[in-house]
């Protein structure tokens, strides 16, 4: 499996503000703010994000794991809740409850989707399955819904 460089990824969201934040402010060269243009995600929401991809497509290829962080980031834009990627995986009937998942931390699986659901989030990368609202295995074809893309065994539908 690839693995991406996680660390600069999460080092780079702005949990707390570092201790040389005091001695940067004086010093109008140095920023440490974001760029205004890409939101930092909260590192609860990347959470969220990356609990679904484990949960729903650890077993699938990289591209179809990006494909499901982007039927959640898509439904974010659609619910008009930019920022919030837990009140779409909360949704009632729509995912499995993540409070309860409690999947492996240490492990390349997860350091994978915790940086897809980074980047997801950002509005990063290639848009794989473009206007994507739902998924369902192959086996169970979604009626009513167009179809967007199949990758592994994952059908994408807007």
């Amino acid at each position: 499996m690839f693995a991406l460089p996680v660390v600069p990824l999460i080092a780079g969201l702005q949990l707390a503000e570092p201790a040389h934040a005091a001695e940067s402010q004086s010093d109008p060269s140095v920023s440490t703010a974001p760029p205004a243009t890409t939101p930092q995600p909260d590192i609860r929401q990347i959470e969220c994000v990356a609990k679904v991809i484990v949960h729903e497509a650890g077993n699938q290829m990289r591209r179809g794991q990006i494909a499901v962080a982007q039927v959640i980031r898509t439904r974010m834009q659609r619910l008009g809740v930019a920022q919030d990627a837990c009140r779409v995986v909360h949704e009632r009937g729509q995912f499995f409850n993540v409070d309860r998942f409690k999947p492996a931390r240490d492990t390349a699986l997860w350091r994978n989707a915790m940086a897809i659901a980074t980047q997801t989030l950002k509005g990063e990368g290639e848009e794989i399955v473009p206007g994507a609202l739902f998924f369902r295995t192959a086996a169970r074809p979604f009626k009513g819904r167009i179809r967007v893309a199949q990758i592994d065994n994952h059908v994408f539908y807007r």
